[in-house]
């Protein structure tokens, strides 16, 4: 893996696990200068087909109170548990369940009790279900407002939809939306809210079919087109000009980030400075998480006895990979400060988390600031703490754990550690082609 991608399928309990994403920390601020590339789009997105889901469900849920109660299981998360449930009921070919949020956690649910309900499914799934994944840019998009209503363009999305499915539009949909929202009333009847369709393998398939991410029909896949590339005061960002980039990429294994900004920074000098502060961000960032990826894979080596951090001083790739870090610092510095946020200062953020590789380091102090910084990573993950991935035997030895043994793998010298919203872009462009 050349990169560390952000998904979630489960998530870490509070307090009881190590925090199994970002050892290093890296993440925040790759997200900061993603979001300033492409505003409106995440990482987590990958089939763009669940914004006519979030359409139709808009539609599936008029009417329906939402009892601030059931906080976990309002109607729009509802209608998103049958929507799963029938693709997974439905499929079982990966082609059809990859890139719809929540099936892991889904299927367990289905195999444990026969339905899916809050304690089940997705532990945040305003954040990492379809609909917390795809709000932002369904906002964007005027498909739903800011409570996941109905926006503007959310009844001309259902209609266009509707005629893919060979009907005469929204109107000739009613009886099928109709089944569909009184399954959400009938689930959200349970006690507590569950999903109870009371439906046949018929009737759950048509459900999936509906929305399935590879089943999208040409008139569909235009508005949507239209709505990504309206003219109109929508603030994507890159999106238009790395869209216009995807032809360029015949092959699969052509496409790159690194590439994609090159092209980018050529056509559009506008996005220099940001697409230098990404690019010396992430020389930085592939030095610590090599060097920490080295350092992992040696002393999984080691058992009882545990490793002394010293050691890893002599190692050809620990050493390439910590090169010249403080240079990288200094220049990753001097780029965020050059780059406008309204949020945060980038700069400061990364002064803060960074500091100790700003000086020079010889490999020995590096390594251990290394060690000690993945620490104050973990405990600073939540309220509570995570816990290192490694167990301290005195000052000098480090114990790691099970959990977190990997085999040596290759360094990746000018390759990007994250990702900057060309992957789920180059899935969109492919979802619609």
């Amino acid at each position: 893996m050349t990169s560390t991608l952000p998904f979630l399928t489960s998530y870490d309990p509070p307090g009881t696990s190590e925090g199994t994403l970002d050892p290093m920390g890296l993440y925040q601020i790759a997200d900061q200068l993603a979001v300033q590339l492409v505003p409106a789009v995440r990482e987590r997105m990958q089939r763009i087909r669940f914004l006519t889901a979030m359409a139709v469900g808009t539609l599936v849920t008029e009417g329906i109170d939402d009892d601030p109660a059931l906080r976990d299981a309002s109607p729009y998360l509802v209608w998103e548990w049958l929507v799963v449930e029938a693709i997974i009921r439905s499929m079982d070919d990966f082609t059809h369940l990859w890139g719809v949020p929540g099936t892991d956690v889904a299927s367990r649910a289905l195999d444990h009790y026969g339905y899916i309900d809050a304690r089940s499914y997705l532990k945040t799934p305003r954040v990492f279900g379809f609909n917390g994944v795809y709000k932002r840019l369904a906002i964007h998009l005027g498909i739903v407002d800011v409570h996941l209503g109905p926006g503007p363009n959310a009844e001309v999305l259902a209609d266009a939809w509707a005629r893919g499915l060979g009907l005469s539009g929204i109107t000739d949909a009613k009886p099928m939306i109709s089944r569909w929202s009184e399954a959400v009333h009938r689930s959200l009847n349970e006690r507590p809210p569950r999903t109870n369709s009371h439906w046949s393998n018929e009737r759950w398939n048509e459900l999936a079919q509906a929305f399935l991410p590879t089943t999208c029909k040409g008139r569909e896949k235009r508005l949507i087109r239209e709505l990504l590339h309206s003219a109109d005061n929508r603030r994507l960002g890159a999106l238009p000009i790395i869209w216009q980039l995807q032809n360029e990429f015949k092959e699969e294994d052509e496409y790159s980030e690194e590439v994609l900004h090159d092209r980018i920074s050529a056509l559009e000098p506008a996005y220099k400075m940001l697409l230098k502060a990404i690019r010396d961000y992430e020389g930085f960032a592939r030095g610590l998480h090599d060097g920490f990826d080295v350092l992992r894979s040696e002393a999984t080596r080691l058992d009882a006895n545990g490793y002394s951090i010293s050691d890893i001083a002599n190692d050809k790739d620990f050493k390439q990979s910590i090169k010249g870090l403080h240079k990288r610092f200094e220049e990753t510095h001097r780029s965020l400060g050059e780059i406008t946020l309204t949020s945060m200062s980038l700069q400061n953020l990364f002064s803060e988390r960074f500091g100790v590789f700003s000086e020079p380091l010889d490999a020995r102090e590096c390594a251990y600031a290394i060690c000690t910084h993945h620490e104050a990573v973990q405990e600073a993950k939540s309220a509570e703490g995570k816990r290192s991935w490694f167990d301290r035997i005195g000052p000098a030895k480090i114990y790691l754990r099970h959990a977190y043994r990997a085999k040596r793998r290759d360094i990746y010298p000018g390759k990007y550690v994250h990702d900057y919203r060309g992957n789920p872009i180059r899935r969109f462009w492919l979802d619609l082609s």
